[in-house]
């Protein structure tokens, strides 16, 4: 009988079970492990163990490789290689010069950059995010609405305001909660309460977001049965500063930045000539392969043929072994570590099914 050794990871040849053709070819790895088990159960005769009992074998083949097809990857999720544009977040930085602009590699999507000035380390913030500049033109949301007017009877009122630059439409609040969404400068409410006070404010909206809010106008209705509108009331001076405030600080005024023709940024003249900024972005990009790990996605089943070589002791000759399991699925849960010190390991375990003859796998050895 000869005696044989073996130093060798098995080449995998992956076949789809259900259409019999070729998944793949695998001949990078670094190690392929077949794991044998069964329970045994025991009758014992005066606590000896005297019967024993196997149930039915099972099996697991591990893959292990440095080097890995995306298709392994995707194969193991139970995802497809899906090629194309996909949307990718970015991160520039970059020294501000005199003319206090600058470009980003590439052209970012609507209402997806942020800015930040950074500290002396190159890495952190130094300070909170720098709004864009609201003007209401292309890539900026709707300038804050002004002169926001309402008039009231007992159980009703009628809101108007200047026409905001950049609005498509309008979100009227009453008391903080959206009660109409006109897209002209003027709405009128209904089923109020007589003699009850009530607060008004109204946003401008476009694609690209949503303005300031308005400077908040307070109104009291008439009393129960008043068919003509009171006054008109406006927002206080304190109410005006106040949203004027909070809408400079969300980028109306102070420092600011905007987002040009192909991904220009251009900051405010408040911004430091020779400091470090940082800008965060989204952008689709083509030529991207996107795999996706679902929820309620997984691996199909798979034929596996393992090919490799054993060594005969006596005449040191080597033999063509082939491993054939019958019936393959990669279990769900699998990990992908990074390192920065060794190279990304794939460690892929196989669940082995038997075939209907009830055969988890063969070893075929040709000299």
């Amino acid at each position: 009988m000869a005696i044989f050794g073996m130093k060798d990871a098995s080449n995998i040849t992956l076949l789809d079970k259900a259409s019999k053709k070729v998944a793949m070819y695998i001949d990078y790895a670094n190690a392929t492990t077949s794991e044998w088990s069964s329970d045994r159960v025991y009758a014992t005769k005066k606590g000896a163990n005297a019967i024993a009992w196997d149930t039915n074998r099972s099996g697991k083949l591990t893959l292990e490789s440095e080097l890995f097809d995306l298709k392994l990857l995707a194969m193991t999720v139970g995802s497809g290689l899906d090629q194309g544009s996909a949307d990718i977040f970015r991160r520039e930085t970059f020294t501000l010069d005199s003319s206090k602009a600058f470009k980003l590699e590439s052209v970012p999507k609507s209402d997806s950059v942020s800015i930040f000035k950074l500290k002396d380390d190159g890495v952190e913030h130094d300070g909170s995010e720098i709004p864009q500049k609201i003007t209401g033109n292309a890539g900026s949301v709707p300038t804050m609405v002004t002169d926001v007017a309402v008039t009231a009877k007992d159980v009703s009122a009628d809101i108007t305001w200047s026409a905001s630059n950049g609005a498509n439409s309008y979100v009227v609040y009453r008391n903080g909660v959206q009660i109409g969404q006109p897209t002209t400068t003027s709405f009128s409410d209904s089923d109020l309460i007589a003699e009850t006070q009530y607060k008004y404010t109204v946003t401008a909206v476009n694609t690209n977001g949503q303005s300031p809010v308005s400077a908040e106008v307070v109104i009291k209705t008439a009393a129960a049965g008043t068919s003509t509108a009171g006054a008109v009331v406006k927002a206080t001076d304190e109410a005006i500063a106040i949203a004027t405030a909070i809408a400079n600080a969300a980028g109306q005024s102070g420092l600011s930045f905007t987002v040009g023709e192909g991904g220009a940024i251009q900051l405010s003249a408040e911004a430091i000539v020779g400091a470090e900024y940082v800008a965060y972005y989204v952008a689709s990009v083509n030529g991207a392969t996107t795999i996706t790990v679902g929820a309620d996605t997984f691996a199909s089943a798979f034929e596996i043929y393992g090919d490799a070589y054993i060594r005969d002791q006596s005449s040191g000759e080597d033999s063509f072994i082939q491993l054939h399991y019958f019936n393959a699925r990669p279990q769900s849960n699998f990990t992908l570590t990074q390192s920065a010190k060794e190279p990304t390991s794939l460690s892929i375990v196989f669940d082995l099914f038997p075939n209907d003859k009830g055969d988890l796998a063969t070893y075929k050895i040709v000299k």
